[in-house]
């Protein structure tokens, strides 16, 4: 005895047609969601962003300007303390191991550097890459200013010693330093 399924239209567009209502019916469902919430992720991201400029430049307010290097768009804000500029805060990228590695970089009224942050190295490698957000890496680069070079180790003046393991993540960093000095030195910060 053979056993033949035969197949008939309905056989076939019955389940068809109910997965593509499940396909619409999810779809709606998280742009719904994505519409609902993007206002609330976007304060809170700009919160992020607010606290971390706090921590790196402490200062009463931040004046949000756009620079422009090389032809790519970069964003800063002048940071005022008592209605005088204390420096500049720079938000910059470059390209690590893994993707991209976004750097908050503040730079004092002087050019020298207040302090490094590292905002996303998501993308690079667990334990040697995103160890570039740890103090002990990103502490390098307060005090100094000019071009940053990154050296294995016995770092000088301008140079910092990269992240064992993980160079082209620490020359990622200091790349992106590196943009946000140059910046400075472009706009300046009146």
């Amino acid at each position: 005895m053979e056993n033949k399924k035969k197949f008939t239209l309905k056989g076939i567009l019955t389940p068809t047609l109910t997965l593509c209502i499940i396909c619409a019916v999810v779809t709606a469902a998280l742009a719904g969601t994505n519409a609902l919430t993007a206002d609330r992720i976007a304060q809170l991201e700009a919160g992020e962003q607010d606290t971390a400029m706090h921590r790196i430049l402490e200062a009463d307010e931040y004046e949000k300007r756009t620079g422009n290097l090389d032809g790519q768009e970069i964003s800063y804000y002048i940071a005022k303390s008592g209605g005088e500029t204390i420096g500049a805060v720079y938000i910059t990228a470059a390209r690590g191991y893994g993707g991209d590695v976004s750097v908050m970089t503040a730079v004092e009224e002087n050019g020298d550097i207040a302090a490094v942050e590292i905002l996303s190295a998501d993308d690079e490698t667990p334990g040697l890459g995103q160890n570039a957000a740890n103090p002990e890496f990103t502490g390098q680069f307060a005090g100094k200013s000019g071009q940053i070079e990154v050296v294995k180790s016995g770092a000088g003046e301008n140079q910092i010693n990269a992240l064992t393991g993980a160079t082209i993540t620490s020359r990622a960093v200091a790349d992106a330093v590196n943009d946000a000095l140059e910046l400075f030195e472009k706009e300046g910060i009146s």
